[in-house]
């Protein structure tokens, strides 16, 4: 065996040499009479086989198991709906447009110190109300503390008497009066309180020096000559109302409006709106609560009352969940209401709380379990 690998070896050399030497040259190479014996014997060790490797035992394939989705399991979950207490903070317009005529010769401050003795006592014992007047003292455009009156229960009839003795001064400052009433209701600790809000104006915030006279809407008609301090200052009443709605304090407007000046009537919508608490859209009436009807300023106060009593319940749950939830007051399941007569319904764009109405409403109450439970079959309207 090895004598013919040893050939096989000496073939393989000679035939590898010369085609190396045809390819270098070009020229044809005659064959040439080989002798196997002038090749020397290969010195290489003989290369033994491998050992064979066998094939491991055959392992018979694990049948395919189909994927099976989980089974959609809902678990109803309970989250109890928590009563709070409410706070509304009063921002009184004093700036001296209030002085002028609203209807006949009725004046603005006339028509709003009416409305808030008509109003606030029926809510002394469920609101904590406090007020600021804006001007705050005799300087022109000056906001500052102390409160007019403290927040606290049963104020109601000291918040008229003191706006009503505070007389005029100058300037509107209405941005800087939102910014510090905010700043101020953020600062009071407590659970489970709804802080709020109630601004009475007449629509004309002013007091902003960076504005051009030249260029802006004057927001007093009376004077001779517009100054920065009588311009419109719009935008940045509205940017103030809207922190405070984004740190959770809802501003409800009061608008002591005129009809013969509808630029205001324009601010005062578009502040309401952007407080949160405006009023529903219907046909002919403003977004806000108007002070020329007795009857605004009542149904405002009460918006607030419900909003921050105990037919108001915050909710705590995953707003992933809110399409999901049933309201149960004493063990009854009570429907969605999106007309707000008899029933439940969101209180606030963020869905964190929950208003009852009618017979809801006059069920609940601090001894009464209030719950919201997130079911699979509790689809309520959108």
């Amino acid at each position: 065996m090895h004598d013919r690998r040893r050939i096989e070896l000496r073939g393989l050399l000679v035939a590898l040499a010369l085609a190396g030497c045809g390819a270098r040259t070009g020229l044809r190479v005659d064959d040439l009479p080989l002798d196997a014996s002038d090749v020397p014997d290969a010195t290489a060790p003989d290369v033994f086989d491998a050992p064979d490797v066998f094939d491991a035992p055959d392992v018979p394939d694990v049948p395919d198991v189909p994927d099976v989705p989980p089974p959609d399991v809902c678990v109803t979950r309970r989250y109890p709906l928590v009563a709070q207490t409410a706070e509304a903070l009063f921002l009184l317009d004093r700036s001296p447009s209030m002085n002028q005529f609203i209807e006949g010769t009725t004046r603005r401050r006339e028509a709003l110190v009416t409305a808030l003795r008509g109003a606030l006592p029926a809510f002394a014992s469920s609101i904590a109300m406090g007020s600021m007047h804006f001007p705050s003292g005799a300087l022109s455009c000056d906001v500052r503390l102390p409160l007019a009156v403290p927040l606290g229960f049963g104020t109601g009839a000291t918040i008229v008497s003191r706006y009503d003795a505070a007389g005029l001064t100058s300037g509107t400052p209405t941005a800087a009066a939102l910014d510090l009433a905010r700043d101020l209701l953020l600062a009071r600790s407590g659970a489970n309180v709804s802080r709020s809000i109630v601004l009475a104006t007449d629509g004309a915030p002013g007091c902003n020096d960076s504005l051009n006279p030249a260029t802006c809407v004057c927001s007093d008609a009376m004077a001779p000559v517009c100054t920065a301090r009588n311009c419109l200052d719009d935008v940045r009443s509205i940017a103030a109302i809207t922190r405070a709605r984004e740190a959770d304090i809802a501003v409800y407007v009061i608008g002591i409006d005129d009809p013969a000046q509808p630029a205001l009537i324009d601010v005062l919508n578009r502040m309401a709106v952007a407080g949160g608490r405006a009023r529903p859209v219907a046909p002919g009436l403003p977004r806000y609560y108007s002070v020329r009807r007795t009857a605004d300023l009542a149904e405002a106060l009460d918006t607030v009352r419900r909003s921050i009593s105990a037919c108001v319940l915050r909710y705590g749950g995953p707003a992933s969940e809110a399409a999901r939830i049933a309201v149960v007051v004493g063990g009854v399941d009570r429907p969605r209401d999106p007309s707000r007569t008899n029933g439940w319904d969101w209180n606030n764009d963020e869905r964190t709380e929950v208003a009852l109405y009618g017979d809801a409403c006059a069920a609940a109450g601090p001894d009464v379990p209030t719950a919201a439970e997130v079911r699979c079959d509790a689809v309520a309207p959108p």
